[in-house]
């Protein structure tokens, strides 16, 4: 064995030279969030311990997704054996509904360590279903898209607009506030054709304000 051999091995028994193992230890590293109907983002908090015998610092925090921004409280990275710390989340909730799970890793002493905020956010409107579709020569007949709104946020259907002119619609009012319907007629089938259905209402949250259907005329 050369004397190189040997310190290398040394270290390695001392733990001089990181292995790849978790030095960080998370209380949870999936952290579910209930969103409220009018709130327009959300915060996450991961507390950490480092376990190991050495500092860790942590290098770099990648977030999956734009509508997420996370980092280390105070903006503190380094921490001594037995620190504790905290990684913080923000999520802006958009236009997203139900279950989403956004996640982040946090990079240190060359460990990786996936994070994930998992939002639960009220399905205020359901558009059931988003996409009509028809096939090309096929008979123009109606079909129908239900709009539900729920008990937690009473909301009202304003207008209904089209991105093209491929097809009749009628909107309905089932219950108003809480259940419409919209009654959707290709003008024809002889060609293929895709339009965008908007449907605006009166809700003072941004995203229930107006959600998107989809017409298509599609090829056999």
């Amino acid at each position: 064995m050369t004397i190189r051999t040997a310190i290398l091995s040394g270290l390695l028994l001392c733990g001089g030279i990181a292995s790849g193992k978790d030095e960080l230890s998370f209380k949870e590293t999936v952290v579910p969030v209930k969103v409220a109907p009018d709130q327009d983002s959300i915060t996450a908090s991961f507390p950490f311990t480092n376990t190991s015998a050495a500092p860790v610092t942590i290098s770099k925090i990648h977030v999956s997704c734009d509508c997420t921004t996370a980092g280390a409280k105070d903006n503190k990275l380094t921490y001594a054996p037995g620190e504790s710390g905290v990684i913080s989340a923000v999520m802006k909730t958009g236009n997203f509904s139900g279950t989403v799970d956004k996640d982040m890793t946090v990079h240190a002493n060359g460990s990786a360590y996936k994070l994930v905020i998992r939002a639960q956010i009220p399905d205020i409107i359901r558009m059931e279903p988003r996409k009509l579709e028809w096939t090309r020569g096929e008979a123009p007949s109606s079909k129908t898209i239900k709009i539900t709104i729920s008990r937690e946020l009473p909301v009202n259907l304003t207008t209904v607009d089209l991105t093209g002119d491929a097809f009749n619609y009628e909107p309905v009012t089932v219950k108003k506030g809480r259940e419409y319907k919209i009654i959707v007629t290709p003008k024809s089938t002889d060609k293929p054709a895709f339009n965008t259905i908007w449907v605006r209402t009166d809700s003072t949250v941004p995203r229930y304000k107006r959600q998107m259907g989809f017409l298509t005329i599609k090829e056999d």
